[in-house]
């Protein structure tokens, strides 16, 4: 078996943990878990496991002119995250949360850099982009007006927006930053941040909610979630980037809302309405269009 066979396998199991994970924080939620603690642990456990590996490998520190960098991405990509993730999966379910988390980042990163960089819109890209506005709705609403009466999924998805734009300005803001350090010791820091910050969370849940359990699948969803998903996961998935272009692994993040679908109806007997899973088409090929419009734009350049 050759290297590059052999890093396709670890970012196919990558995909496959991190798909599932949505499935396994919605059976423990089911039982009764608290969304915000699901987070705490997960961070809590990976935080502990990326401390060991600062201690053994003493990489280069966090520099004090990076201080604030850091702070805002373990702000936005743990701290607020995966407070908004683990409750769209609570009030939407799995398979919504992963479709409109997933496809829609690549969307408002492209939004970002527009705005950012006065980049010039091309007419395939507008098409893009209004495929996967009306493909986010039907996934959202199911391609009915009824959800105004169904509270919960409409926050729900509205969430899982709100998470696509936290993890596209994780992206975009955190490139300067983190490409001074090595990607494992980058994430520790922001694991250490981000764990902290959820803390005041945790608390305000725990006073407000008042009655909370953590039944065996807590503790499963913590294990799955910490060592799996955020340490093995992150590992990988940098591993393929060593060997691999940029765009062959990024391709694979595509497949991640598959997975959830087929995970949900394994392990939980969901399924996902087809107008639903017609506008999770449509967002990934509006996803599509905006990326083949970016290379032709580039070509008449």
């Amino acid at each position: 078996m050759n290297q590059t066979t052999k890093l396709y396998l670890l970012l196919a199991f990558t995909i496959l943990i991190w798909g599932n994970s949505f499935v396994a924080v919605d059976v423990a939620i089911r039982d009764g878990a608290s969304p915000v603690l699901i987070a705490m642990a997960r961070w809590t456990l990976a935080s502990f496991i990326f401390g060991l590996y600062v201690m053994w490998k003493r990489p280069k520190s966090m520099q004090r002119s990076d201080y604030r960098g850091f702070v805002a991405l373990a702000f936005i990509g743990v701290g607020v995250y995966y407070v908004f993730q683990y409750y769209g999966v609570k009030l939407a379910g799995p398979s919504v949360s992963s479709i409109l988390v997933t496809l829609l980042c690549p969307i408002v990163i492209f939004l970002i850099s527009y705005t950012r960089f006065g980049e010039r819109v091309s007419l395939l890209q507008k098409i893009g982009l209004a495929v996967s506005t009306a493909g986010a709705y039907l996934v959202i609403t199911n391609g009915t007006f009824s959800f105004i009466s169904n509270r919960d999924e409409l926050i729900g998805g509205v969430f899982g927006v709100v998470c696509a734009i936290f993890w596209a300005l994780y992206t975009v803001g955190g490139k300067q930053i983190l490409r001074r350090y090595d990607p494992v010791s980058s994430t520790a820091y922001i694991s250490f941040l981000g764990t902290v910050m959820l803390v005041p969370f945790a608390i305000a849940d725990v006073e407000i909610v008042g009655n909370f359990s953590f039944p065996p699948s807590f503790w499963i969803a913590a294990l799955y979630l910490g060592i799996l998903c955020t340490v093995l996961g992150y590992v990988f998935w940098f591993r393929a980037l060593t060997g691999l272009s940029a765009s062959a692994t990024g391709v694979t993040l595509y497949f991640e809302p598959l997975v959830t679908v087929i995970f949900a109806w394994l392990i939980l007997g969901q399924t996902l309405g087809w107008i639903a899973g017609l506008g999770g088409i449509s967002v990934l090929a509006g996803v599509v269009l905006v990326s083949r419009g970016q290379h032709v734009g580039a070509g008449n350049r």
